[in-house]
């Protein structure tokens, strides 16, 4: 069983982890994420998850400050390649996953800043490819030209495509830095790429010299998405309320990539949950419904909204949500797979649920789902669904970074005694 922390500030999955009060605001100090990345570490998780966006959260209309102003999820985003260098240089083992669109970044770019940090992790990075759509995320890129779905695909396979030669440009013998002869390294195992595509034209070689390639991480639901994911995923991040949903996207991505010559084994799905630990059920259950008591209803309407492609700027939020649903023409966000599913399976449990009771619950997990009770009950949970329909697991935290910290210390060993997560174990 593979896990990770999902390190998004300062809401996460549950929009109001900054108002914990248990959680830590200073979102820009270096020593919080080398002092929770030696903590991961200790504990034994696998990885550390930095998602992106690249403009602060907000709808399609552009309206940003409500959710700005209430510290929505990503309204605090480091460059997700920097919040992790000083991560590495405090760990041994511990892996991680930085986000990066191949929309907005050069090719050149990436494969330079993905091998710098693979080399001075040595070999400890995975890369979550992500195409970047919808005007939220294109407003600090107007003057670049707009990409359909297809394109953004067919763009991000060339992006790859280009990485990968030049992450092989240099051969791995080609540095030998021989101070007697002179030689630094053998140029006839150097390569120029030569790459002369639709997007780019890429003479290369690469500026450093070879490591193999980081572990490539894909989340794309629709049909081109899982595509996508079949052709170059090892591990695939599922944001899916239902168990499932969970086994329907790995048995389609798996069947696509084995079509594709691939073996559908060589592919992992890790799925989002929101653990909430409790010393017994009931403190569990408490802690659980105080959560929502901390999510701004205007800020979770709005996150709605913009999750949902909606206009609720004149409707009350004791308004029932499906007649709006059934007259307004909605254009979804592009990663709002997951909340689909999640808002079908609340409006046949509730049709007539109001506005801010949707929106309030969407704010409180954001579709995945809430694993709540004692350490033995949630390990309970994670070990069915890892028995039925996933490999591994991205803890999304409810306050940051105490989550990452309960978890190690309550559920990790009972997962290590059941022999559901590797033995390593590092006391530092």
């Amino acid at each position: 069983m593979l896990l990770s922390a999902y390190v998004l500030m300062p809401g996460s999955h549950f929009g109001a982890m900054w108002r914990h009060p248990y959680s830590e605001t200073d979102f820009c100090d270096r020593v919080l994420y080398e002092n929770l990345a030696r903590s991961l570490d200790r504990y034994g998780y696998d990885y550390a998850f930095v998602p992106e966006s690249l403009a602060v959260p907000m709808g399609d209309d552009g309206v940003w400050e409500t959710m700005t102003s209430r510290g929505a999820s990503g309204a605090v985003r480091h460059d997700p390649a920097l919040l992790v260098s000083p991560m590495i240089g405090v760990t041994r083992r511990l892996r991680f996953t930085v986000t990066l669109s191949t929309t907005f970044m050069e090719p050149f770019h990436l494969a330079r800043t993905l091998s710098t940090l693979n080399h001075f992790s040595h070999g400890r990075i995975a890369w979550n490819v992500v195409t970047s759509a919808g005007a939220s995320n294109a407003i600090n890129f107007a003057h670049l030209t707009s990409l359909d779905h297809r394109d953004l695909y067919e763009r991000a396979e060339e992006v790859l495509t280009v990485c990968r030669e030049l992450w092989t440009s240099w051969d791995e013998d080609a540095l030998i830095a021989d101070k007697r002869s002179g030689i630094y390294a053998r140029a006839e195992k150097i390569r120029q790429i030569n790459h002369k595509g639709r997007h780019f034209d890429v003479r290369g070689p690469l500026t450093l010299p070879y490591r193999a390639g980081p572990t490539l991480m894909a989340a794309g639901v629709s049909p081109r998405g899982r595509d996508f994911a079949a052709r170059w995923a090892e591990v695939i991040f599922a944001i899916q309320s239902e168990p499932a949903a969970m086994r329907e996207l790995r048995d389609d991505i798996r069947a696509r990539a084995e079509r594709m010559g691939r073996s559908p084994e060589d592919i992992r799905l890790m799925a989002a949950v929101q653990p909430v630990v409790g010393e017994t059920r009931e403190i569990a259950a408490a802690r659980a419904a105080h959560l929502d008591t901390l999510v701004a209803p205007e800020a979770a309407r709005s996150y709605l909204a913009a999750m949902l492609g909606l206009d609720l700027s004149s409707v009350s939020g004791d308004a029932p949500l499906q007649p709006i649903l059934d007259t307004q023409n909605k254009r979804p966000a592009v990663d709002a797979g997951g909340t689909l599913a999640w808002l079908a399976n609340l409006l046949d449990a509730r049709p007539d649920v109001r506005v801010d009771e949707a929106a309030v619950a969407l704010s409180g997990s954001t579709g995945t789902p809430r694993l709540v009770g004692t350490a033995t009950d949630v390990t309970d949970q994670l070990q069915a669904l890892f028995e039925d329909c996933c490999d591994g697991f991205v803890i999304t935290p409810t306050h940051f970074p105490g989550t990452f910290e309960e978890f190690g210390r309550a559920v990790i060993p009972e997962l290590r005694a059941r022999g559901l997560v590797a033995s390593h174990y590092q006391d530092h």
